[in-house]
């Protein structure tokens, strides 16, 4: 199997993954390089040729590596770590990262097959640091939950109820899955957000798209109190966060990483 990695300029990584991601049905794998830099890595042979990337990313590539790699994913994963870490308060690993002697708080999140994410994206990891700033009450949502890691940690922190919703079956199993193996009590549900409302829970975790966010926002529930948006562009933000202002929300803090954001707002 081959593992194609491109290095993109952070501020054109959305217009790169708009053209690549119809290519690569089974996704991509993000990891922020910093420096203003990100790395898009996939896995397969059955992909774009390199002049086609080379094409495909114009001015936005800096970098691209190809090599061979073992077609287990275990024996992929083992070859590099995926820890990582919110200095000081939690750190997510896979079942191959060996558990860390500090004594810091884990999560241990593993993605099924043909699931989307390995809860290391930006947005993630912002909405994480978001989250992790408020005051454990209530029912939670993570909407969009990909592999559960957000649901998992309010579960931890003792939000309660905890559902994780997801239009993509596969993501709905993961996070199941995911929270069995930390201990917790997630309510893992298959939804389409553009067809049916929020949860009415007090906290919700919206990681998803900006037209996601326009059918969301207007349909919250009296009983939402706080609303962490992500899952958008930088230059989308503010619009975003337009939406949920609109709904009686105020924003309350806003981070940016890689050319996402993620929006704390609060009634």
């Amino acid at each position: 199997m081959r593992r194609v990695a491109l290095t993109l300029r952070a501020d054109a990584l959305e217009d790169v993954l708009d053209a690549l991601m119809p290519l690569l049905p089974h996704g991509v794998y993000q990891r922020d390089m910093g420096g203003g830099r990100v790395e898009v890595a996939y896995y397969g042979d059955a992909a774009p040729t390199g002049a086609e990337l080379d094409a495909l990313a114009g001015a936005a590539l800096l970098a691209r590596e190809e090599e061979d790699v073992p077609d287990s994913r275990e024996a992929r994963r083992a070859r590099v770590g995926h820890a990582w870490e919110v200095p000081g308060r939690l750190r997510v690993r896979s079942p191959l990262d060996a558990p860390g002697a500090d004594g810091l708080p884990e999560i241990v999140i593993e993605p099924l097959e043909g699931a989307f994410g390995t809860g290391a994206h930006p947005t993630t990891r912002m909405t994480l640091e978001l989250l992790l700033g408020l005051e454990p009450a209530g029912g939670f949502a993570d909407l969009g939950c990909g592999v559960g890691l957000l649901a998992i940690v309010a579960a931890r922190l003792g939000w309660d109820p905890v559902f994780a919703v997801d239009l993509e079956p596969r993501a709905v199993e993961s996070a199941r899955r995911n929270a069995e193996r930390n201990g917790v009590e997630v309510r893992a549900v298959h939804a389409d957000l553009l067809e049916v409302p929020p949860p009415p829970a007090r906290t919700l975790a919206g990681n998803m798209p900006f037209y996601v966010h326009q059918r969301a926002a207007p349909a919250l529930d009296a009983a939402t109190e706080h609303v962490i948006a992500s899952g958008v562009v930088a230059d989308q933000a503010t619009a975003t966060a337009e939406l949920y202002t609109g709904a009686g929300l105020t924003e309350r803090a806003r981070l940016t990483a890689s050319g996402w954001a993620a929006i704390w707002l609060a009634r």
